[in-house]
């Protein structure tokens, strides 16, 4: 699987905004799942979900959306597929806060998440798509620290192809980041 991560953190860059008007809670409020048009149109959505707020997570989500790709936005050596069947795409995205009020207000052991992340998700056997993690300034009750948001994309001949690449991505992207998550809360 391809799996990269950034950091686009400062002046004028996105922020993660967990304070935002349309936040839903999932972690005290798991049935208000019904209030995410997103993740109504899609299991894999709807159970990254539940898992990134369930019960004892180190993580909480703030925001998502899911879009299609055209086929000129997919680079078929990185989505790992034939130029000729990469036609169509699906991609994700998730905004995470950890809840550790010392890992939220630390670049370096974000940094260390991500990269961890990466290393285990590149080996994976999953196909045509891809994930990227990217550190962005985050700010949670009115404290500013960090966040990371988690993107991920799949291609196919036609869009329930995509869909079914997308949903594998999504699903290896969130297990391996809350495993990580879990060591990092763990205090590794």
């Amino acid at each position: 699987m391809e799996a990269d991560w950034a950091a686009a953190v400062g002046a004028g860059l996105d922020v993660i905004d967990a304070d935002w008007p349309g936040f839903v809670d999932l972690g005290g409020n798991p049935e208000g799942i019904g209030l995410i048009a997103e993740a109504a149109e899609s299991v894999a959505l709807h159970e990254a979900l539940l898992l990134l707020n369930g019960t004892g997570s180190p993580v909480f989500t703030c925001k998502c959306d899911v879009w299609a790709l055209g086929a000129e936005e997919i680079d078929p050596r990185e989505f790992d597929y034939a130029p000729a069947l990469a036609r169509v795409g699906v991609a994700s995205y998730i905004d995470l806060i950890g809840r550790d009020a010392e890992f939220f207000g630390s670049f370096e052991r974000h940094e260390a998440r991500v990269r961890r992340a990466v290393l285990r998700m590149r080996p994976l056997a999953v196909s045509h798509g891809r994930a990227d993690l990217v550190i962005r300034a985050a700010a949670s009750q009115g404290v500013t620290g960090f966040g990371i948001t988690l993107y991920a994309a799949g291609c196919g001949v036609d869009t329930p192809a995509a869909r079914v690449a997308w949903e594998s991505i999504l699903r290896a992207t969130v297990t391996v980041t809350m495993e990580e998550a879990g060591s990092f809360a763990a205090g590794e």
